[in-house]
C-alpha cells in the first residue's frame, strides 16, 4: 500500500492516484483518520469476498463443522453434484475460505466458488461430465541414421 499526504494529494493528485495500479493509497491526514483510496473492482471484491466468507462460515458453524451440508444448506444449486462431486467442491471452498479469512484476499474464493455454480448450471442445461480423452500410444519412430562429417 502507498502512502501520501493529504496535501500531497490536493497539490499533485495526478502523482498520487499513479499509485493505485499498483494497490490501495492511504492518504494521512494530521487532523483526523487516514483516508484509503482504492479501484471499484477492489472494493467489490473485498465486500462481495466479506459477505460470501461470513455466509459459509455461519453456516458452517450451524452444521458443526460439516462443510457439504453448509454447501446443501445454502445453495440449492449444489444438488446437480453427485456425492463424489459435491465432497470435492467442499473439500476445495473449505481450503480457500479459511486462506481467504486469514489473509484477506478473497478473489480466488469468489472465483471458485464462480466456477462450481458455473459447473452446476452446466449440469442443469443438461450437460454432464466429461471424461478425460486418451488418446491411442504413437508407435515409436525408427531410428535414423545421421551421417557426421568429423575433422
Amino acid at each position: 500500500m502507498s502512502t501520501a499526504t493529504f496535501t500531497d494529494l490536493l497539490r499533485k493528485p495526478k502523482d498520487v492516484l499513479a499509485h493505485i495500479d499498483q494497490g490501495q493509497v492511504r492518504i494521512t491526514r494530521r487532523d483526523g483518520d487516514d483516508l484509503v483510496i482504492l479501484r471499484g473492482h477492489d472494493l467489490d471484491v473485498l465486500e462481495n469476498g466479506v459477505a460470501l466468507s461470513s455466509l459459509l462460515l455461519r453456516a458452517i458453524g450451524r452444521n458443526k463443522g460439516d462443510v457439504e451440508a453448509a454447501l446443501t444448506e445454502l445453495f440449492a444449486w449444489t444438488g446437480e453434484f453427485n456425492a463424489g462431486e459435491l465432497s470435492e467442491y467442499a473439500s476445495e471452498i473449505e481450503q480457500v475460505l479459511y486462506a481467504a479469512s486469514e489473509l484477506g484476499t478473497f478473489e480466488r474464493l469468489l472465483r471458485v466458488q464462480q466456477e462450481w455454480k458455473e459447473t452446476a448450471v452446466a449440469y442443469a442445461m443438461g450437460m454432464g461430465p466429461v471424461e478425460p480423452i486418451e488418446f491411442p500410444a504413437l508407435p515409436a519412430l525408427p531410428a535414423i541414421p545421421v551421417r557426421v562429417d568429423r575433422p
